[in-house]
Formats: C-alpha cells, structure tokens, sequence
C-alpha cells in the first residue's frame, strides 16, 4: 500500500484517536454504570443509520445544495456516482466527517446535559461509521459469502445502478422502509 493510499484512512486514524482520548477522559468519571454506558454506545451505533439516511438522501442526491458544505458532500457523491469503483471517491473525508460529527456530540451534549453521555453516544456513533466504511467498500471492491452481507451489497449496488433516488441505506434498509424509499431486490418499486 502506497503513502497515497494510507492517506485515504486519516478519518479511521483520527476518529480513533478522538473515540481513544474521549474514553480516557470520561474513564476518570464514574458516573455511568458499565450497562449504562453500553446502552449508550448502542444507541449512537444505532443512530448512525438515521445519520447516513438523512446525509444520504437530503444532502448527497440534491440538485441543489444549501450552504454549510452541503454543495462539496453532494459533488464529490455524485462523482462516486459516476464512477463506483474510484477509490478516491469512496471514503469520506474530513473535511465531510468533522462538521457532522461534532454537530453530533454538541446535539447530543445539548439533549443529554451530560459531555459524558455525548461522548459515550459518538463512540457507538463512529464504530457505526467504521461499519459503514467498510460495507461500502465491500459493495464496491469486495465479495461475501454471508448472506446478509450480500443482501446489502446486493442493495447499495441496485442504488447505484438501477434506483439512485431509492435505497439510501448502506448499512441497513431500515430507514428505507421506515420513510418509504426502499425497493425490492430486482429492482422494482
């Protein structure tokens, strides 16, 4: 692997060392019970799938995108469009990541009142980032002999190359059927 291409990882390494010093720094807090801070990281591991929904279908696939960086997410999806298996393409960026992630644990700090509970809650956040990351580059470079990793490769590629206005979950069509965006596997409505 080339310099270029470890560059390609720098969120993995940076939310990482984010997710590594967080956790040191609410490990001297012992407010939280070890099933409460599970219940935590749960809940923003789960809560992913509304963040890459929503990201997905409101900011990615817009024709026109408001401020606040939308307009550089939206291009650089649509370039992914274009060319699926780009590599350079692929990975979010910093420049996209950041901004999402701490609006995150200022909106959960804000709902919670508690830095901890934010913390705890971006940590399960970003392990359901890293599952995206890595889902997304199997549909596009890999292969699975699971069945339900092959459903979601199965469904992500249909979004790209039957239904783009459809089928804005990677990690789970649950958003999808949620908010009436999926559709079947052969491609119909």
């Amino acid at each position: 692997m080339s310099f270029k291409d470890w560059r390609k990882l720098t969120p993995f390494y940076f939310y990482t060392a984010v997710v590594a010093l967080l956790l040191i720094a609410t490990s001297r807090h012992t407010e939280f019970s070890r099933s409460s801070i599970l219940i935590l990281m749960l809940s923003g591991f789960l809560s992913w799938g509304l963040v890459e929904y929503i990201l997905h279908r409101f900011v990615f696939h817009l024709e026109t995108v408001p401020v606040l960086g939308g307009k550089f997410a939206n291009t650089s999806h649509l370039a992914h469009h274009e060319n699926p298996k780009d590599k350079n393409d692929l990975f979010a960026n910093l420049k996209m990541s950041v901004p999402i992630a701490s609006v995150y644990w200022l909106l959960a700090w804000v709902a919670m009142r508690n830095w901890m509970a934010a913390s705890y809650l971006l940590t399960g956040l970003v392990a359901g980032y890293f599952l995206y990351e890595w889902l997304h580059f199997q549909a596009h470079h890999g292969r699975s002999r699971l069945p339900v990793l092959r459903y979601l490769l199965k469904y992500h590629l249909l979004h790209h190359y039957r239904t783009p206005e459809r089928r804005f979950g990677v990690t789970s069509p649950f958003f999808d059927l949620l908010f009436g965006t999926p559709a079947d596997l052969r491609g119909e409505r």
